[in-house]
């Protein structure tokens, strides 16, 4: 268990590097739980295990409607079990759609198998590859944080928003 209590996003510059789930799952918690404006997820599939958490949840709705000006992004290659099994996330995005914003990721990505998570320009958590736990993070790396932001907006603006993610009005 890694011990997050002095780290600070857009404050603490130190290279965090996990090999466990229960590591990962924290080290996007924290800096989740200290996000001001902004995150963008790019993940396989949003592994409950890791964004299905109670806590992050809680965290990413206050975000949502701390502000009209916060928004998150979330960018999945597959959408399918989020669907279809469920997902905290999918039901919080349906209801604050105004600032919880999901698409699904075109087929020129599909052979991408890093995911990150971007917290406020300031932080990130890199997960390797989507179905291992090893992964880093630092809550202040400017520079690291402004390359995977461009990759997430390249692969937004390629993206499509599945009818799926939708909720259904009868």
């Amino acid at each position: 268990m890694i011990d997050l209590s002095s780290h600070q996003l857009g404050e603490t510059d130190e290279l965090i590097e996990v090999e466990f789930r229960e590591d990962l799952r924290d080290l996007i918690l924290a800096m989740g739980e200290q996000a001001q404006h902004r995150i963008l997820i790019f993940s396989h599939d949003l592994d409950k295990s890791l964004y299905g958490a109670q806590e992050l949840y809680e965290a990413i709705k206050t975000l949502a409607v701390k502000s009209h000006r916060t928004h998150i992004q979330i960018l999945l290659h597959d959408a399918g079990s989020m669907t279809k099994n469920g997902h905290r996330l999918l039901e919080l995005a349906r209801r604050i759609s105004s600032h919880i914003s999901i698409k699904v990721t075109s087929n020129e990505y599909k052979d991408v198998y890093e995911t990150f998570v971007v917290f406020d320009d300031r932080g990130y958590v890199v997960q390797e590859h989507h179905d291992r736990y090893e992964g880093s993070g630092n809550f202040y790396a400017p520079g690291q944080t402004r390359l995977l932001s461009e990759q997430f907006h390249e692969m937004w603006e390629r993206a499509v928003v599945d009818s799926t993610l939708r909720r259904l009005s009868l």
